[in-house]
């Protein structure tokens, strides 16, 4: 398959699954990357921000994850394929994933451990979900368990794609904060989502 050949083929859903993704590497080798690609989409978002294990300040990183609201385009059009389009040229990424939701790249990127694809994980948020996403994807998984958890023992649940829920009523999930005061718990910063005792 020629270069062309393949970048149709990611334009259509038949996504490459040869890419050796790298693993275990150390932030201070992917932080660049990752704030190269917040740059780069930042015009097309309303608001944009790295999650996941750098933003807790992990020392080794396994993906990079990044949460958008886009900027709209028109009434019923935003920049979300734009932002796509743009990580595949400017990055000369392989689509392994596109949805409405979440687009999953394979960046090419050389480290100490030698040369293979850095995984970048976009997720698409509204206006009304960019907290609970940034805050469930910020993670731990461990931490957000614990959030779910104490959600239940005060009578609400904590729904990954929707907030937190009182009643079948969304109560919060616009900010971080708001999740974190509704929850009746002081902000956590992220670096300190690790264990349950932070609860």
């Amino acid at each position: 398959m020629t270069a062309k050949e393949e970048k149709q083929a990611t334009l259509i859903g038949d996504f490459p699954t040869t890419v050796n993704v790298l693993q275990n590497l150390e932030r201070s080798e992917v932080e660049p990357l990752a704030f190269k690609v917040l740059t780069t989409i930042e015009p097309m978002c309303q608001r944009v921000q790295i999650a996941g294990s750098i933003r807790r300040f992990r020392p080794l990183i396994n993906d990079i994850d990044v949460v958008l609201e886009p900027r709209p385009v028109s009434v019923n059009l935003d920049s979300w394929l734009q932002i796509i389009k743009t990580i595949r040229h400017e990055f000369d990424a392989v689509t392994a994933q596109q949805g409405p939701k979440i687009a999953r790249f394979h960046i090419p990127f050389a480290s100490k451990k030698g040369r293979g694809h850095v995984q970048l994980d976009l997720y698409r948020a509204s206006p009304e979900t960019y907290g609970i996403l940034l805050l469930v994807r910020t993670g731990s998984r461990e931490y957000n368990i614990s959030l779910c958890n104490l959600a239940i023992q005060r009578g609400m649940r904590l729904e990954y794609s929707r907030g937190l829920i009182k009643n079948g009523n969304v109560i919060a999930a616009r900010t971080e904060e708001e999740v974190f005061a509704a929850l009746g718990l002081p902000f956590v910063p992220p670096r300190n989502r690790e264990v349950q005792e932070d609860l």
